[in-house]
């Protein structure tokens, strides 16, 4: 189980697809939405990855306007469905059943958005460069989106940030094997 930080849904109990999904922990989620909380009032969220649908759904907690969460796995779309009625969230969160990058024309509809989510697995470097930079040329991010990619922190060094332009790096934090890079869409 999962369980929502901060927020309207606060305290609120997640369910976890079984398989290979990983949910970011509390304390990364914790000290991730407090990096980027200015941005979250009002936003429009995209989880493309999105998994159990927690961090969607913690912005939504904080005051986010709406998301779109996207996943390929039938056991995940079952389990984001219904953390989003169990916390009451159907008329702000939407989830469509798609892969990343073949379904990436998908999304485009729902855009632009304001924050963006990427939540790979680990290991996963190359999909996750070519989605940002798909999002910035293609409108699928709006001007001055935020982006936040979570990646295993040894991962993080072997990567170089200007390989994403237009997007522009803004921080990067590690706790443990755990770590997140927050890009700006300049």
């Amino acid at each position: 189980m999962v369980r929502i930080i901060a927020g309207i849904y606060k305290g609120r109990d997640l369910k976890v697809p079984q398989g290979p999904t990983r949910p970011m922990s509390a304390m990364v989620r914790e000290a991730l939405m407090s990096m980027i909380q200015a941005k979250i009032p009002g936003a429009r969220v995209l989880d493309p990855m999105a998994g159990s649908g927690a961090l969607a759904i913690e912005t939504l907690s904080r005051g986010a306007a709406s998301a779109l969460l996207a996943d390929a796995s039938k056991k995940a779309q079952n389990v984001i469905q219904d953390n989003i009625a169990l916390v009451g969230a159907e008329a702000t969160a939407t989830f469509i059943r798609a892969s990343q990058p073949k379904d990436f024309n998908l999304l485009l509809p729902h855009g632009p958005f304001d924050l963006l989510l990427l939540c790979p697995p680990y290991a996963e470097i190359t999909l996750p460069k070519l989605f940002l930079v798909k999002a910035a040329t293609e409108g699928l991010a709006a001007p001055a989106a935020l982006a936040v990619w979570e990646q295993d922190a040894p991962t993080l060094a072997t990567w170089d940030p200007e390989e994403l332009q237009p997007w522009a790096l803004v921080t990067t934090r590690a706790w443990g094997r755990r770590a997140v890079a927050i890009f700006s869409l300049d």
